[in-house]
């Protein structure tokens, strides 16, 4: 009997070892939630030293925390970006907001869960397992418990996971299914019934907790869902008799979140096995009969089949062809578990897709594969909200954006997509498109667009603040593009303007513009990172050309071209980010107004938001951040101290200046939090200018390619 506990359950697997060193065979199983994964392999026959390997060679933070996901991702749903303050996709159905029934998105653990039990999933009937077997979940319509013995053992497995608001719940029937240790973390009833004249039960205990670890909101919540667990399991533990064996694993302070550690919990269940060694030799049996036994129950799991046909089960709004694309699998083709799941993997990284399981059926001796998709629950509308601030020390640089924005998918099969974004706050601006696919690979697409902006900017001369202008840009633009690969974009499109620039403060001689820009743009767009903000792996690389000119209906013409590049490089625990971008008019006379803006902690620390604006420039920059404090590591948050090292040099100034090279040293507190992106640093520059500022959640722009989420 193994008992629930999150990452402490690794221990079950130490447990089982022991017993199979001890020759003590096992008759049946039951599990709950941790429990219910390691006896749901167990069961299905796969030895204790195999489970050991498979659990040692789970990538937690891809499974749980979703780092490195963003890898299978198409690049224009790359391209659309993230919400920086928060995780949440919200839904938008007959004018009501609906939520994920799940803050994680759970469709590796459930590829996890199908490839661990790969052929024993086409039993249906548990009594038939090569070890009878039970699944503990809890009904959360009837509020009892709910003991799952037929059906698809991967999803039984997953449903007695199903931890309420984490993890979203598993629909059977009428039946809504959550973690089984809400009301039997212990299923020893369960297990006498099953089949046990006497249970060993396999108890996760923790050391008491202490008050300081109860202080916050997030502590008292997952205390009180402790606190359930530990009493039903309590009531289950004083039904155990004398001719019972009860192992308590003493985890120390490894808890039930810490899926990092859960490797370390292998040792600690062995050990507590090997102390209850004299209560387990009871039910130990001869050496060959031991091994007749393991024989018996012994069945490889692993698929590796030819498939001749490849089927799609009925899915609403997406276009099952795409799908098929994307998965990559195709009649005919041999394939394995891991060439299944990456298929699966695959098609779960799309942004409508909840997730994809699959069945692999015979027909008249041919095996086809059937995949059987599950479409996100509160789509196709999705609302994103983003929140940011920043501050410099001196009080003259603050900005605010509050970010709202809609996206209706699938209007059409070939995958058309309607998009309308809304920012307020120191910068704002309101935008309406339509990405419409020509084909359903989506490798080809054009998208319309009108667009307004408003943004207030000052205008330094000389170094000295002078003047304060609002911007003002009504326009559209048509794009026709090719998706290159998962990390690759160009665009090609004609763009028009109409930009009034208006003095707010200074002398009443400074120019003010109204007119019209109009022309080719050309974008190209690269982005292999495994996140959008401190990124542990991976290149990003962008290029932005417009040629302005009365040809396309401008007023002026004039060009320019704007190209970044940046890495980022793990270095053990530490990063190592390098970018450089430069900018050039290309020999035309880029209007004041349309300069390459340079000042901000984005792109040159220690200056201004736009206090350099130049008609040509280049800038290199190397960060070495060192680990100072984790959160959740599952997630990849967590704060870093950095050195940053900038060098650049601006040309053709607005003031009418070439300056000599530019030194900016920066030291900074940053990382990804619960609560967003943060930064804190103060920087100096050769040149005599610093800076103390601090931002927090959506990036406030500050006019170059250097500040984009590209190169943070």
């Amino acid at each position: 009997m193994l008992a629930g506990g999150g990452a402490k359950g690794g221990a079950h697997v130490g447990v089982l070892k022991v017993l199979e060193e001890m020759h003590v065979p096992v008759d049946c199983i039951a599990g709950t939630s941790m429990g219910a994964l390691v006896g749901g392999g167990y069961a299905s026959g796969i030895p204790a030293a195999e489970m050991e390997t498979f659990l040692r060679g789970v990538n937690w933070r891809r499974v749980i925390g979703g780092v490195g996901g963003r890898s299978l991702e198409p690049i224009e749903q790359k391209r659309q970006g993230v919400t920086y303050s928060n995780n949440l996709q919200i839904g938008l159905q007959r004018g009501r907001v609906v939520l994920a029934p799940g803050l994680i998105d759970t469709s590796a653990i459930d590829d996890l869960l199908r490839a661990v039990v790969g052929k024993a999933r086409a039993q249906s009937d548990f009594n038939r397992l090569p070890i009878p077997y039970r699944a503990v979940a809890t009904d959360m319509v009837s509020g009892q418990m709910a003991v799952l013995d037929h059906g698809d053992l991967s999803t039984a497995m997953r449903a007695s996971m199903a931890i309420p608001g984490a993890f979203a719940p598993v629909v059977l029937d009428d039946q809504i299914l959550s973690d089984g240790g809400l009301v039997r973390n212990i299923p020893v009833d369960v297990a006498r019934h099953l089949c046990a004249d006497v249970v060993i039960v396999v108890n996760l205990a923790s050391p008491p907790v202490k008050p300081a670890e109860l202080q916050s909101a997030t502590q008292l919540m997952g205390r009180t869902l402790d606190l359930m667990f530990e009493e039903n399991g309590r009531l289950q533990l004083e039904t155990l008799t004398a001719q019972d064996v009860r192992i308590d694993v003493e985890l120390g302070d490894i808890g039930a979140k810490d899926f990092d550690r859960t490797a370390e919990t292998i040792a600690l269940g062995e050990a507590a096995a090997r102390r209850a060694a004299p209560q387990l030799a009871r039910f130990a049996v001869p050496p060959e009969q031991y091994l007749a036994w393991r024989r018996q129950v012994t069945a490889e799991q692993s698929l590796d089949t030819r498939v001749a046909k490849v089927e799609f089960a009925p899915v609403p709004r997406i276009n099952p062809k795409y799908l098929d694309h994307v998965a990559g699998i195709k009649a005919g083709d041999t394939v394995s578990t891991a060439q299944i799941s990456e298929g699966v993997e695959r098609m779960s990284a799309l942004s409508d897709v909840d997730s994809v399981s699959y069945q692999l059926k015979d027909e008249a001796g041919q095996e086809t594969l059937e995949w059987l998709p599950s479409v996100k629950s509160w789509g196709p509308d999705y609302l994103k909200i983003d929140l940011g601030l920043y501050g410099e020390a001196s009080g003259d640089d603050f900005g605010v954006a509050f970010y709202l924005a809609h996206e209706r998918t699938w209007i059409n099969s070939l995958g058309g997509t309607w998009r309308n974004e809304l920012q307020l706050g120191t910068e704002q601006f309101a935008s309406t498109s339509f990405y419409q696919p020509l084909e359903f690979t989506q490798r080809y697409f054009i998208e319309p667009k009108a667009f307004w902006a408003r943004d207030w900017q000052n205008v330094f001369y000389a170094g000295a603040d002078i003047a304060r202008y609002r911007f003002d840009d009504l326009g559209g633009r048509m794009d026709f593009g090719v998706n290159l690969s998962n990390a690759a974009q160009l665009r090609v499109g004609y763009l028009a303007s109409s930009r009034q620039v208006n003095l707010e403060t200074g002398s009443p001689e400074l120019p003010q513009v109204n007119t019209t820009d109009a022309g080719i743009v050309v974008q190209a767009l690269y982005d292999s990172r495994d996140t959008a903000f401190r990124a542990t792996h991976g290149v990003s690389a962008a290029l932005d050309f417009f040629k302005s000119d009365a040809a396309f209906g401008a007023q002026r013409s004039w060009e320019r071209i704007e190209a970044g590049l940046g890495a980022a490089v793990p270095v053990g625990q530490e990063l190592v980010y390098v970018a450089a971008a430069g900018g050039s008019s290309l020999g035309s006379h880029l209007p004041a107004d349309r300069l390459f803006e340079l000042g901000g902690p984005g792109s040159f620390p220690g200056y201004a938001i736009a206090q350099i604006r130049a008609a040509e420039y280049w800038s290199a920059t190397a960060t070495y951040l060192w680990p100072l404090k984790d959160f959740f590591s599952l997630r990849g948050h967590g704060l870093y101290a950095g050195l940053r090292l900038q060098a650049g040099h601006a040309y053709e100034e607005l003031d009418g200046q070439n300056n000599q090279q530019i030194e900016s040293v920066s030291l900074t507190l940053t990382g990804r939090t619960p609560v967003g992106p943060l930064t804190i640093g103060i920087a100096t520059t050769s040149t005599s200018f610093h800076s103390l500022w601090f931002s927090l959640g959506r990036p406030v722009w500050e006019g170059s390619m250097l500040d984009r989420g590209l190169f943070r």
